[in-house]
């Protein structure tokens, strides 16, 4: 017998061929080959960059990031940004930090305190944005001050440097699952899979997006937007909170400055847009927002470890990478043109 083998029809194989590049066309699915690239070679400059050590460093480092990055994403979805989650995080981390010091306060009591301080926080945001409508820009904005403020009235000066070792053990570079591979990562991907589980298949989810593609329609369609984007903004404080226990426990202190000195308005932001969100809302992932928190630390460290550029510079580099991800998608801009021709196009006829 004469065997013929299978043949896929030709509608099946453009529908094949278009979820390839549907897959490539994503950014988290590119940053992947961009950061083995970028780890080789910085490994060739430098051997040591390729160690466990450091590896598992720059890992811990991310997830601090990530967790920003994470709520972010959530209020980029609707169109918005926050400016205040670097003294969400500092507050969260010199409260817990001197509750941990001066009344030994366990780990995971720790993260419930600096989570509910961030809900509380996110939702001084929330009220300006959703029921205030204040822009989003300038409402966090004039949080970022006024959290910043309560920071300096809760620290009186002092600082945190000494907490339990139940805080620190996690955040060291030596306390991993394999050498290279930090308990902290596994946090991090646990906090990426329940935020991606959440967009993906919950009707909260769905309704971020649709309130960031077109709020009006969003809102038309009976989707309550502004309980949407209440929301948002307090799991964007849910999660600073949480990063200011991470981060207290990969530093081992806390002060005034924490989370404003070290720019972390600025990493969460870059983290976002180089993991495939946008600044005009509807667009993201959980996925990217973990892989560009690790792209962003993989960067800076490769720039003071491989190519020994000064710290001093590393704002610098943030800011180019920011550029870089929004020039490189012009597909938001894109999308907004045709979304504004085509509800003018609309109101036109009527």
């Amino acid at each position: 017998m004469m065997s013929v083998a299978p043949t896929l029809s030709p509608r099946l194989s453009r529908s094949g061929d278009g979820t390839v590049r549907a897959l490539l066309a994503r950014r988290d699915v590119q940053l992947i080959p961009i950061m083995v690239v970028i780890a080789v070679v910085s490994g060739i400059a430098n051997p040591a960059f390729l160690s466990s050590r450091v590896i598992s460093s720059l890992l811990i480092t991310a997830m601090v990031t990530t967790l920003m990055a994470l709520g972010q994403t959530f209020v980029m979805l609707t169109k918005g940004i926050d400016l205040s989650v670097a003294p969400i995080l500092g507050l969260s981390a010199v409260i817990v930090g001197f509750q941990a010091q001066d009344h030994g306060l366990p780990l995971g009591l720790g993260l419930l305190l600096g989570a509910g301080i961030g809900v509380v926080l996110g939702a001084g945001n929330a009220l300006l944005v959703s029921i205030l409508r204040v822009p989003p820009i300038i409402a966090t904005l004039g949080t970022f001050t006024v959290y910043g403020g309560l920071q300096f009235l809760v620290t009186n000066g002092s600082q945190v440097n000494t907490v339990p070792s139940e805080y620190t053990r996690f955040g060291v570079a030596s306390f991993t699952v394999v050498p290279g591979v930090p308990w902290l990562l596994i946090a991090g991907v646990i906090a990426t899979i329940v935020a991606g589980y959440v967009l993906r298949y919950t009707v909260f989810g769905r309704s971020l997006y649709a309130v960031g593609d077109d709020v009006e329609a969003a809102f038309r369609g009976g989707i309550p937007t502004a309980r949407v984007t209440f929301i948002a903004y307090v799991v964007c404080g849910f999660f600073a909170g949480l990063a200011g226990v991470i981060y207290l426990m990969r530093t081992g202190s806390a002060d005034a400055l924490t989370g404003t000195q070290t720019n972390e308005n600025l990493n969460s932001i870059a983290a976002a847009l180089i993991g495939g969100a946008a600044l005009t809302g509807g667009r993201g992932n959980a996925l990217g927002a973990l892989l560009g928190s690790i792209f962003l630390s993989l960067t800076l460290s490769a720039m003071g470890i491989a190519a020994h550029i000064p710290d001093e510079w590393q704002p610098a580099g943030i800011g180019v990478l920011i550029l870089l991800a929004v020039v490189a998608d012009p597909r938001a801009r894109q999308g907004t043109r045709v979304r504004s021709r085509l509800r003018k196009k609309k109101d036109g006829t009527r």
